[in-house]
């Protein structure tokens, strides 16, 4: 008989290369992941759940101001290393992810990937455990979607994205767990910019190479002004480490 270890990666890549035009009516001198929640960065939450997870070392691919992260970071961080991957043109989510993938350590056969505008705090225990396809999605169980784009789901596995729904559905969380070396070959496909979300995850999943997990976890997206203002309420000063 067989048994079936959970996958529990030790390396997070976050996208936090984003301009956050949206919310520069809010904050204009900051990259969106830096916002302010409580007097402290949002990126420093994620890092410090991610940590709580297990994580021992970071990748952060930045563009747009992306100096304030790593003057604010540093090379470490709570005692867990970062490197920095830093986008001199634009990639698009794609072309960012197929850049970081390039300096995660060559020990990892699987990294979490996170969008740094998102507090979604999934269990990596059991999005490990539900992982048998090279990428699997978080999805959050929405009751009243007025935003995102839903994502069809069969036996596991995603068949699709951007349904319009605004009654019960599933919406792509932003976090994924990634094997590294099929996505890294996969990614090479594509232009130098490209989309993530619109371009890749689409293909992956007609493809039927994208699993689901359903990660019912608090979720918010701030990367408009009304969400933004609601992540102290997400965000409470207890979670400061």
């Amino acid at each position: 008989m067989s048994i079936y270890i959970a996958i529990t990666p030790k390396t997070a890549v976050i996208l936090a290369g984003g301009f956050g035009t949206r919310l520069a009516s809010v904050i204009s001198d900051l990259p969106k992941p830096m916002a302010p929640v409580h007097g402290r960065p949002f990126l420093e939450y994620l890092i410090d759940h991610w940590i709580g997870q297990g994580v021992e070392s970071f990748v952060l691919s930045t563009g747009h101001l992306g100096e304030k992260i790593s003057s604010h970071f540093g090379p470490t961080y709570r005692g867990r290393a970062i490197r920095y991957v830093h986008e001199t043109t634009p990639l698009g989510t794609g072309g960012a992810l197929r850049q970081a993938l390039l300096a995660c350590p060559v020990d990892q056969s699987h990294v979490v990937l996170l969008n740094g505008d998102t507090w979604y705090p999934v269990e990596l225990v059991s999005l490990g455990s539900t992982a048998s396809l090279p990428l699997t999605i978080a999805l959050k169980p929405m009751l009243d979607n007025q935003r995102y784009g839903a994502v069809t789901v069969d036996q596991k596995r995603v068949t699709a994205f951007g349904a319009q729904t605004s009654g019960p559905c599933l919406i792509n969380g932003g976090c994924y767990l990634i094997e590294v070396e099929p996505i890294a070959e996969q990614v090479q496909n594509y232009p130098q910019r490209f989309s993530l979300e619109q371009d890749f995850l689409p293909q992956m999943a007609s493809n039927g190479m994208v699993g689901a997990s359903l990660q019912d976890a608090s979720f918010l997206d701030i990367g408009i002004p009304e969400d933004y203002l609601r992540s102290s309420e997400f965000l409470p000063v207890s979670l400061n480490p």
